[in-house]
């Protein structure tokens, strides 16, 4: 007794296995414009630095300037040395202040990232796109 559908079956197989690269591309697009609107805005720079830096068979990858992990996760208290220099040089209130060391105060975590990315993912379902591909390909 010979399988009936093998070839077809196997078609349908390499469909499912090569359908991430369009659904990833299309949830890391939908990612980026979910996380331009939640981040805050002071110069519009991190807003501006989100894109989609590749979309492979196996992940998509969105990138951006640095600044959003700490916006994202929040700094926690710390102390800021001069490195270089004997001072830090710095202008507060309309003056120029010199100091060897600085305490950031830290602040707040104001997460984004994966709500955008969790919220891109609902906007677009992984099911209809595979089956799209498993129809197309017998």
């Amino acid at each position: 007794m010979s399988l009936q559908g093998g070839p077809q079956l196997r078609a349908r197989l390499k469909a499912i296995k090569q359908s991430f690269k369009p659904v990833g591309k299309a949830w890391a697009d939908e990612t980026v414009r979910q996380m331009r609107p939640r981040v805050p805005v002071q110069t519009g720079r991190l807003r501006r630095s989100f894109r989609v830096r590749n979309a492979s068979q196996k992940r998509a990858t969105v990138v951006g300037h640095f600044t959003a992990y700490f916006i994202d996760k929040g700094p926690k208290p710390h102390v800021i040395t001069a490195k270089r220099a004997g001072n830090l040089v710095f202008q507060a209130q309309g003056r120029t202040i010199f100091a060897r060391k600085v305490h950031h105060r830290g602040y707040r975590a104001r997460p984004f990232r994966q709500r955008a990315a969790e919220e891109a993912l609902r906007k677009n379902p992984m099911a209809a796109e595979v089956i799209r591909q498993w129809n197309a390909a017998a």
